[in-house]
């Protein structure tokens, strides 16, 4: 869904992570399979969201986990007002600063402001987070760059800047029905990431509920996504619905060891809608596992010494972290290329960087093992040839008189 003439960038191939995304949760079980044993394999079953789209990303790596569709472009309803949100908290000096609603508001839905009435930058972005307000986001457009389609302009090219080649945007809101006005569920997925790093945002959209007030008005907002409505470990992000998007959902928690986001499009019921979310959750968090990556005093490596022999080297500290079962525990030491004495015993010599999925587990510093003290030398034993040691009676001394 694309304007003629409109030229589009794509990569000659897609992103590791969306080829056969189906597939993916498939193969990540079966990692596990082989790591965790057979009997933890046959408790897990990879999801099966009854949207057309669906995606689980890992909040902290990016991975995705599982997907269905992911590069379908589809109409994102309100998830829209993700964008809107985050360029908002970015570029807002002063969220305590009082923005005018424009005229254009006397046309859309929300928390009922007129045009002209005064409103905090902060208090329209949790209309337009918890309502889903279209006239706090009209408001809060026009505020920060002068008209919505001047700030449409900001939208689509941070969606560049962020590599989001599925999505284009036509409006702040998501409420009207644009051919052009799409994204997949990879692309918002993504962007749920990269906004819940800001901590204005995620502020905002963790709330289940606020009072909104400006001038003599006030109104108490109860927010409509489900998932974060009745799971405690849910922390956002936003849910719509269009009669051409269905429900749609980017959600964001930590249900276990491990944040993930997730993110839908199409759906045909709400409940059910946020139910699929809950099992993508439960299920990658069957995944991850808290591991010892290395212990104090396990031994590193070993350091050549002038002259001969090597110095052992250990951890100092132990290391433990949550990373997949699966992947591979990679790691990069830094020491020196030798030594001309021998240091101390404890002396910290180097350190050693430990990664899973890409990403730092820790950082462990090493230190000189204390040397072993050389083994006792036996007594020697007499020669074969040496005739045996005779016992000789002495005769006693002659008596002194």
């Amino acid at each position: 869904m694309r304007k003629r003439g409109a030229r589009r960038r794509r990569p000659a191939h897609r992103p590791a992570a969306g080829i056969a995304p189906a597939l993916l949760g498939a193969l990540a079980l079966l990692l596990l399979g082989l790591v965790a044993g057979p009997a933890v394999a046959a408790e897990v079953s990879p999801p099966q969201p009854l949207a057309p789209s669906a995606v689980i990303i890992d909040r902290v790596t990016g991975r995705v986990l599982f997907g269905k569709g992911i590069h379908d472009e589809r109409p994102m309803a309100s998830t829209t007002k993700i964008m809107t949100a985050l360029l908002v908290v970015q570029r807002a000096k002063y969220l305590s600063r009082t923005v005018t609603a424009p005229a254009a508001v006397v046309y859309s839905s929300g928390i009922g402001l007129r045009p002209g009435e005064r409103i905090t930058i902060r208090q329209a972005l949790l209309g337009l987070m918890l309502k889903s307000a279209q006239d706090c986001g009209l408001t809060l457009a026009t505020a920060m760059a002068g008209s919505e389609p001047a700030f449409v302009g900001w939208m689509n090219a941070k969606a560049r800047k962020l590599g989001l080649r599925d999505t284009h945007y036509e409006n702040c809101t998501g409420s009207h029905r644009d051919p052009y006005h799409h994204s997949s569920v990879y692309d918002l997925a993504r962007l749920g990431r990269y906004a819940m790093r800001n901590a204005r945002f995620r502020d905002i959209v963790w709330r289940k509920h606020a009072t909104v007030r400006w001038g003599q008005d006030r109104r108490l907002l109860v927010r409509a996504n489900n998932l974060l409505l009745h799971w405690e470990w849910a922390d956002g992000i936003k849910c719509g619905v269009t009669g051409a998007a269905g429900f749609c959902l980017v959600g964001s928690g930590q249900p276990g060891l491990r944040p993930f986001i997730t993110a839908s499009l199409g759906a045909r019921n709400r409940d059910q809608d946020a139910r699929d979310h809950v099992a993508m959750f439960e299920w990658a968090s069957t995944l991850y596992e808290e591991k010892t990556v290395v212990a104090a005093g396990d031994l590193v490596a070993a350091v050549p010494l002038a002259g001969g022999g090597e110095v052992q080297v250990a951890a100092r500290t132990t290391l433990t972290a949550v990373a997949r079962s699966a992947a591979p525990v990679r790691r990069t030491v830094t020491l020196p290329q030798g030594f001309s004495s021998r240091p101390k015993d404890g002396t910290v010599v180097g350190r050693v960087v430990y990664r899973a999925d890409g990403v730092v587990l820790g950082t462990v510093r090493l230190v000189v093992v204390p040397q072993a003290p050389p083994p006792e030398s036996p007594a020697p034993e007499p020669a074969e040839d040496s005739p045996a040691p005779v016992d000789v009676a002495l005769p006693a001394p002659a008596a002194t008189l």
